[in-house]
């Protein structure tokens, strides 16, 4: 922000020591967070997608040196968001937002809400024994277009993979992949899903940065009928001794 002005600034790297355009009309509030879309998307080139904590989710042409005339869809989800990025799938770009409120929703590339949720809703877990205190991020995944993995965490320290095969539908059911524990103590703030290494890297508020052996979406979820093996070998960065085991969990 400056004074009352949310604003977007746009660089060439080439000639730095000015912004080439700025937009200053898409946003109100504080800018949490934006995410050009991808390569091949079928998205013009340079389409940027940014979300704020004044409740709005954008998408804009970076190019378009009038902003009168750059923001090309507006969608209003009514709370503050916190995070926001892209889903490119068969049928073409999806978005995805979450909120401070820990909600979780689902939008086509022009903002039409698809579905709103609590994501600590027991529902999204089955029967497993595990419970959601709040969304760390989502991550694509290269290697299975559409596919989106939705990275939970606990209180506690402990991170689970959920998936749901068509984030369009309401309805369609959310399956339980995996569940790495006992590398955090508390809230884990960040993550990096390393799929060329196959490995998951994570922050938390404990100061640690631990690297997971990595499990895509498209490995089988959990079935109901069986325990959660969550017995995973981790390497810490901070040099701890590696630790194995599985922590009772609410």
């Amino acid at each position: 922000m400056q004074g009352e002005d949310a604003l977007i600034f746009y660089w060439d790297p080439r000639q730095p020591a000015a912004p080439l355009r700025t937009h200053s009309s898409t946003h109100s509030d504080d800018i949490t967070t934006v995410s050009f879309a991808k390569t091949g998307s079928g998205l013009p080139r340079n389409t940027l997608l940014s979300a704020s904590s004044d409740g709005l989710v954008s998408i804009s042409n970076a190019d378009e040196p009038d902003e009168d005339e750059a923001v090309l869809h507006v969608g209003n989800w009514g709370c503050s968001i916190s995070q926001a990025g892209w889903n490119n799938t068969p049928t073409g770009p999806k978005i995805w937002t979450a909120s401070d409120m820990e909600t979780f929703s689902t939008w086509s590339h022009e903002l039409d809400q698809y579905q709103s949720l609590d994501i600590r809703n027991p529902v999204l877990h089955g029967k497993r024994t595990w419970v959601t205190d709040y969304l760390i991020s989502c991550a694509t995944n290269p290697n299975t277009p559409g596919t989106l993995g939705v990275f939970a965490g606990s209180n506690e320290g402990d991170i689970a993979l959920l998936s749901n095969a068509n984030l369009t539908v309401p309805e369609t059911p959310w399956y339980l992949h995996n569940i790495w524990s006992t590398g955090h103590v508390g809230v884990v703030r960040s993550l990096l899903w390393d799929h060329d290494n196959n490995v998951l890297v994570t922050g938390g508020e404990d100061a640690k940065l631990n690297v997971w052996p990595g499990l895509s979406p498209e490995s089988d979820p959990v079935d109901d009928s069986m325990d959660v093996d969550s017995n995973w070998r981790k390497r810490s960065l901070d040099r701890d001794d590696e630790q194995e085991g599985k922590r009772a969990r609410r």
